[in-house]
């Protein structure tokens, strides 16, 4: 009996041992991924058909070295793999973007967005808001175009419709010949200005004339303050970065091993300025629309060759009239492209449905997420 008691209270501090070390043990995991949260402590499977009869691997390759930005914090997850493609219109996606606050952008574009259920994302210049303490020459104008600004009820209006805003600068300077103290005003400044006007979370910083993408100085500063910056021109992003010949990289880090700034990342994004076309060809609408047609498909042969979702169009607009301004593009091209994405099985997005995943460092869409971060061996 005596000695069926001790096996037995050996057997019971062998257990309690073994239950506080496993205490230990979450407790440590849980204070060294303290960003992860709880729902990260074990990475659900969601492909386990792909990954049938293979051995896994959890890896980590996030190198970014720029971002205090406080939502870069949580480790986003997403895979892309092969069967994503189909998750999005097989593929076919579109951003659009408005620029520099004209009214028009509201009573003009906003109502050919509606008819086709489309969502923006309108870049604020908070010195441009039309201001009641303005006098009425100054008031609500565009000095260099003589269209009408929009005012905060105007941007607040677009906001409870569903229209994605976000940041264009306090003043409309060019960043890179700023003081650090006048930069700070520009980026910080600005996210500041629109939340005190009611703007919820601006992430997206629109550096003007999209000049300062190989600007260490301006990047950093951005990154303070925003998740991402709509910054140079292109016919097409790459959610991986992997897509720009002239520039070979594998992921979107900010920085490469070496330090240095690299080519693209999520402060480089970006887009094919619709101005770009209509001063280029004089407003010639049939030209410009062919033109439109080849940018948004383009997409489809880097999508569609890789398996997966990588490479998107962004296109840019400012004033939609009729003026034939160096700014405006004309209405009925406006509303023909609105046209051509909707009858072609576009899905339109705002910006602001870009994420960024610290772990694999790529960009990916909102609600397309995998939840795996899995490699087979």
């Amino acid at each position: 009996m005596i000695s069926d008691l001790s096996t037995q209270s050996y057997g019971l501090k062998f257990v309690s041992i073994g239950i506080i070390l496993i205490l230990l043990l979450i407790s440590t995991a849980l204070i060294n991924n303290k960003d992860y949260g709880l729902n990260n402590i074990g990475l659900a499977i969601s492909q386990s058909a792909y990954y049938e009869g293979k051995s896994v691997n959890v890896v980590s390759t996030d190198k970014t070295i720029v971002s205090s930005h406080n939502d870069t914090k949580t480790k986003e997850i997403n895979s892309n793999l092969p069967s994503n493609i189909s998750t999005i219109n097989n593929g076919k996606l579109v951003i659009l973007t408005f620029g520099d606050t004209i009214k028009n952008q509201l009573t003009t574009a906003k109502p050919i967005l509606d008819k086709y259920g489309f969502k923006a994302s309108f870049f604020i210049t908070c010195g441009f808001v039309d201001d009641s303490n303005r006098n009425e020459a100054t008031k609500n104008i565009n000095n260099d175009n003589g269209k009408h600004r929009m005012n905060w009820n105007d941007i607040l209006q677009l906001q409870q419709d569903g229209q994605d805003i976000e940041s264009k600068g306090m003043t409309h300077r060019d960043l890179n010949r700023l003081a650090p103290k006048d930069l700070e005003y520009e980026t910080g400044g600005s996210k500041q200005c629109l939340e005190n006007h009611g703007i919820n979370s601006p992430n997206i910083f629109a550096a003007v004339h999209g000049n300062a993408w190989n600007n260490s100085t301006v990047i950093d500063m951005i990154s303070k303050y925003y998740g991402f910056a709509d910054n140079g021109f292109a016919d097409l992003i790459f959610l991986r970065c992997d897509g720009y010949i002239d520039h070979k990289q594998t992921d979107c880090r900010t920085y490469d091993d070496s330090g240095r700034l690299t080519y693209a990342n999520r402060y480089s994004i970006r887009e094919e300025s619709q101005n770009s076309l209509d001063q280029t060809y004089l407003h010639n609408d049939t030209v410009i629309f062919q033109k439109f047609k080849e940018q948004v498909n383009s997409q489809t042969a880097y999508n569609n060759g890789k398996g997966f979702l990588d490479a998107i169009p962004i296109v840019a607009y400012h004033s939609i009239d009729d003026s034939k301004g160096r700014s405006s593009t004309d209405v009925n091209l406006f509303a023909s492209e609105m046209k051509y994405l909707h009858d072609n099985g576009f899905k339109v997005i705002p910006m602001s449905d870009l994420h960024y995943d610290q772990i694999t460092n790529y960009m990916y869409i909102r609600n397309n997420q995998l939840t795996t971060h899995l490699l087979s061996t």
